[in-house]
């Protein structure tokens, strides 16, 4: 008798997971799988559905709500902004907690920009932007002030800054900023988590 076997969506079986039938003259021409039994525990390979998310996710020594998060690849995942410079202003992070650019390993860091790549083509498209500004600061003197890497994306219009220089200016401010208000012994003044995750919600319907 055939047992059925109820399994999270996406979950899929090696085909050695299945013995058919012997044939009979009794047998119609097709054959029935027959599942062996199986302890699922013991296949570490295999992921369950929604694992991803389960996943918890740091900016440091910071914990980031899965609500603020947009968009995820297997190393990296972009976020949206506590206090964007301009609207699309967008952080792209490693998922493995790094200080510095040069301890990026090879995948991570083609993984890093492929990914900024996309997020900013989409962002820019979203708000009718016509040029972006991508940028890391790399260390506390070059105005990193959270200890994970991550590069800013921001969708540029002509106007924006009255001297375009002056972005950067505003990001050093803004970054400093940013860790004040991860602080989470600090009251948000800022934006609210509901009204990040609309904005995340959003852009999540980009990448579908």
């Amino acid at each position: 008798m055939l047992k059925q076997v109820l399994l999270p969506y996406g979950v899929h079986f090696p085909r050695y997971f299945f013995l058919h039938s012997p044939s009979s003259s009794s047998s119609s021409s097709s054959t029935l799988p027959l599942l062996r039994t199986l302890r699922i525990s013991s296949f570490s390979s295999i992921k369950m559905a929604g694992e991803e998310e389960k996943q918890e996710l740091k900016f440091g020594p910071y914990k980031i709500h899965k609500s603020e998060v947009f968009y995820a690849t297997n190393l990296s995942y972009a976020m949206v902004n506590l206090r964007p410079l301009l609207p699309g202003h967008v952080l792209i992070c490693p998922k493995r907690e790094v200080k510095r650019f040069v301890d990026l390993t090879a995948e991570e860091t083609s993984d890093l920009w492929l990914t900024a790549q996309k997020i900013g083509n989409q962002l820019e498209s979203y708000h009718k932007a016509s040029s972006l500004t991508f940028a890391i600061q790399d260390g506390p003197q070059a105005g990193q002030t959270v200890p994970h890497v991550h590069i800013h994306v921001v969708p540029r219009r002509g106007g924006d800054f009255e001297k375009n220089d002056e972005i950067y200016d505003a990001m050093d401010e803004k970054e400093k900023e940013l860790k004040e208000k991860l602080d989470l012994d600090k009251e948000r003044k800022d934006r609210s988590f509901e009204e990040m995750a609309q904005e995340a919600d959003e852009y999540r319907k980009l990448f579908l």
